[in-house]
């Protein structure tokens, strides 16, 4: 007994597949990282609670501390940050948001970002 021979929309549902594919293995990345973080840094069992903050607020604060060129840079790494949050815990969020502020302020960062790339020389 053979398949029967099923239309593919003109690619459409191969797309579609590769797509929840992709997906797919994001999720996995992501659970994978979790899964780590908490072998590395168990939760706490005393936990404290925090002043609670907004995305917004976060982003604010962090385009203040920022050079003028990086605030695209940072809207894009806070939006990534709150799109992934979700299956994430806590502990390892704030880590993420840690990171892009010590990106913001090493001096390095902002000297490397002062030259064109490969020239050695300011931007314009």
């Amino acid at each position: 007994m053979s398949k029967p021979n099923l239309p593919t929309d003109d690619g459409v549902t191969s797309l579609a597949a590769h797509r929840m594919a992709l997906v797919v293995q994001k999720a996995r990345q992501i659970r994978d990282a979790s899964d780590a973080f908490l072998r590395d840094w168990p939760t706490l069992e005393v936990r404290p609670p925090m002043p609670a903050f907004a995305w917004p607020e976060l982003e604010r604060q962090l385009l203040s501390l920022a050079l003028e060129e990086l605030g695209p840079i940072i809207r894009d790494l806070v939006s990534a940050v709150r799109k992934e949050a979700s299956p994430k815990p806590p502990e390892m969020v704030l880590r993420e948001i840690l990171v892009i502020a010590a990106t913001v302020l090493d001096e390095d960062f902002r000297l490397s970002l002062a030259q064109a790339p490969g020239e050695g020389s300011p931007m314009p």
